[in-house]
């Protein structure tokens, strides 16, 4: 993928040189080090966790959750949940390979200061916790031992998430209060501090499994202001623009639209809001471009990849949110407070408001319509984030998001997991038999 390509001049002498090949000849080279430093290998580490949170798994979640749409060729199946088992070999790859595997040798790098290590441990930890929500039953106990396990066992789904989420703990005793910027987060990433955003991606995980307590904990902790926000950045230059502004203006356009997504119609109104919203007409300006006359066969809706618009090329893609954490509150204290709850949501009513220069009224609703509007906000303001598609897999969709309509497996229900790429059905033995296909639940969810 591009996006490796930023770390092209600290690299250059470990003949890095694409995502598939950082390490190919490695040793061929009399010049080239042997052994890596874990200050440059964390860079490596960072980008893997930029690509699976904004990359082709963010593409795909968003069309499967209908915040999105495939408009062409490859992307077309994605609309009739036809997807192949090889379209995730290089998204399995490249999160293990690029991002856990990598961050398992600072980790056991005993000349590593505790910092960087803590970094590790928070990636990691998010890239385990992630992948299982994505698959179900995944590698974690052997997954990082290649010499000794060559075809690394799965475990069950919940104790990856939990085993993901006890790392993201230990790396945020390691971080202390280092600020993003000064914790190797460089030119690649943004924010307040590793420890806050540790937090935040630590009560997303919890709240995956139904630990409330856990999740309210953690958030307490996490993500105090947008200011703070854990975000990617990016440039104008062709190799370091934003992974969706890549994908739809220079690799693959008219692949990835909006046309007819269920976000597309919450945000212009063709879907009422469970909370009514004004603001939504700026939202939806933010976020999409319509293309032609309403109405006609041709019209469509695209993603804002203009200056200024939410997917354009230097715009950040979210990694952990205030937002998503004022809302992991709203949720996490609904049950037991619906005061407590009601006040986060409203935290960012009012925050958005501020953002778009818009309306977004406070709401006052209790009961089942606080929690549906809880949820709403969330599947609207976090767009094009994972995290979407596992609220709605993880609540059983109680938002009601409709399916693609086009093909018959849409009868099916909603979409449930990613699969299991065709690399792994081919070289690893423990992978789960029988297959489970695009609609079976996975075991948390």
């Amino acid at each position: 993928m591009k996006i490796y390509k930023l770390l092209l001049p600290v690299f250059a002498a470990l003949a890095v040189s694409s995502c598939e090949s950082y390490t190919e000849d490695l040793n061929e080279s009399p010049n080239a080090f042997v052994v890596a430093s874990s200050d440059l290998i964390i860079g490596q580490v960072q980008l893997a966790i930029m690509q699976h949170m904004g990359s082709n798994n963010a593409r795909y979640g968003a069309v499967f959750s209908n915040q999105m749409s495939g408009g062409d060729r490859q992307y077309l199946t994605l609309n009739t949940y036809s997807p192949n088992r090889a379209n995730y070999n290089d998204m399995w790859g490249d999160t293990y390979i690029s991002g856990i595997n990598a961050a398992q040798i600072i980790i056991n790098d005993e000349n590593a200061s505790a910092l960087v290590r803590g970094v590790a441990k928070i990636v990691q930890g998010s890239l385990y916790a992630d992948m299982a929500l994505l698959y179900g039953a995944v590698p974690f106990s052997e997954s990082v031992n290649p010499n000794e396990f060559a075809e690394p066992a799965y475990d069950s789904q919940a104790s990856v998430v939990n085993g993901g989420i006890a790392i993201i703990e230990s790396g945020i005793q390691d971080v202390g209060s280092a600020t993003i910027a000064a914790g190797y987060g460089g030119s690649r990433l943004s924010g307040g501090t590793w420890a806050e955003a540790g937090h935040t991606l630590a009560a997303r995980y919890s709240l995956s499994v139904g630990n409330t307590g856990a999740a309210i904990s953690h958030a307490n902790q996490g993500i105090s202001s947008r200011a703070n926000d854990l975000v990617t950045q990016h440039g104008t230059s062709q190799e370091n623009r934003n992974l969706f502004y890549q994908f739809v203006v220079d690799e693959r356009q008219d692949y990835l639209v909006a046309t007819d997504s269920h976000l597309a119609n919450l945000l212009d109104g063709t879907v009422a809001r469970n909370l009514t919203t004004p603001g939504d007409s700026a939202r939806y300006a933010s976020y999409f471009l319509p293309e032609g006359t309403p109405g006609s066969a041709s019209y469509r809706t695209l993603l804002n990849t203009d200056v200024g618009g939410r997917f354009s090329q230097t715009s950040s893609m979210p990694i952990a949110t205030y937002y998503e954490n004022q809302l992991i509150l709203a949720e996490a204290k609904y049950g037991s407070d619906q005061t407590a709850a009601q006040g986060h949501l409203n935290a960012v009513r009012a925050e958005l408001a501020v953002e778009f220069g818009a309306s977004f009224p406070a709401t006052t609703a209790t009961g089942a319509t606080l929690l549906t509007q809880i949820m709403e906000e969330k599947y609207i303001t976090l767009v094009g984030e994972l995290v979407t598609f596992h609220d709605l897999r993880r609540t059983n969709n109680m938002l009601g998001v409709p399916n693609k309509t086009t093909g018959s497996t849409a009868a099916n229900g909603f979409p449930q997991r990613f699969l299991y790429p065709q690399s792994e059905v081919d070289t690893n033995s423990n992978v789960p038999s029988p297959l489970p296909e695009f609609f079976d639940a996975t075991d948390l969810f």
